[in-house]
């Protein structure tokens, strides 16, 4: 894979620096790689209120770019933007990877995906809506045994310190292929897709996701990890990753 190269994409609430561990492990082994903070979190600055799905996408696809030979990787509801923009990229993405992730099919919206493999009880109690309605807000220290069961103290500790609210409109947005759904089952088709399903996944059920992958034909395999194996092993992450084909 040494000719791939890997652009991420985080879950709700992180950012970018969700990745760094992985991406140190990855540019070790010679590996190009990078991400990107999605609007209004990590360390950009947009407004909630313009924080939307549409916007997200966009810059995913600014940021594919004239480059060819992309394996897009989305974490959790990350997954959403990494598909559609995949779509939108003109074949320039070699191949596509759900990490913890709900895997949809073309006209799959994100409700549909939560209602068949929904977020677990104990995490939805951790964050609630702002007054405004724009954000989701996450108490970081109720969901650390939920996100970062499995990950050295001090690293989640970190973690919890840069979640960041996350905005609302992406969740009742989010949908793949848009009004081009049957030409977007074709290009999907010829997208090779992988599933690395955690087993240890405090935040959605493992076998759920195992079961959108089925339904998808998409292939899948399991890690011996929580929900942010980015975090808790990321040299399993990225062995998995360098047999994504």
């Amino acid at each position: 894979m040494a000719s791939s190269r890997f652009l991420f994409v985080h879950g709700a609430w992180h950012g970018a620096w969700s990745f760094d561990l992985l991406r140190l492990e990855l540019e070790r082994r010679a590996v190009a790689c990078e991400a990107i903070d999605l609007p209004a979190l990590g360390d950009d600055m947009t407004a909630l209120a313009e924080a939307t799905f549409e916007r997200g996408v966009e810059r995913l696809v600014e940021r594919i770019g004239a480059w060819r030979n992309w394996t897009v990787v989305g974490h959790s509801f990350g997954g959403f933007y990494a598909t559609e923009a995949a779509l939108r990229a003109s074949g320039k993405v070699k191949s596509l990877v759900y990490l913890a992730g709900w895997v949809p099919k073309v006209g799959d919206d994100f409700a549909a995906m939560a209602a068949a493999a929904p977020l677990s009880d104990g995490f939805k109690a951790c964050f609630r809506k702002d007054e405004a309605g724009e954000a989701l807000l996450l108490d970081a220290a109720k969901a650390t045994p939920y996100l970062w069961h499995d990950v050295a103290p001090g690293i989640a500790a970190a973690a919890a310190m840069r979640v960041r609210p996350q905005p609302a409109e992406p969740f009742a947005s989010a949908k793949i292929g848009g009004n081009n759904a049957v030409g977007g089952v074709e290009l999907l088709k010829r997208i090779p897709r992988l599933a690395l399903v955690a087993a240890q996944d405090r935040v959605i059920a493992a076998e759920k996701l195992k079961e959108l992958a089925a339904r998808a034909e998409v292939p899948c395999e399991e890690l011996p990890t929580g929900h942010c194996p980015f975090l808790s092993a990321p040299k399993k992450v990225a062995d998995a990753l360098l047999g994504v084909k």
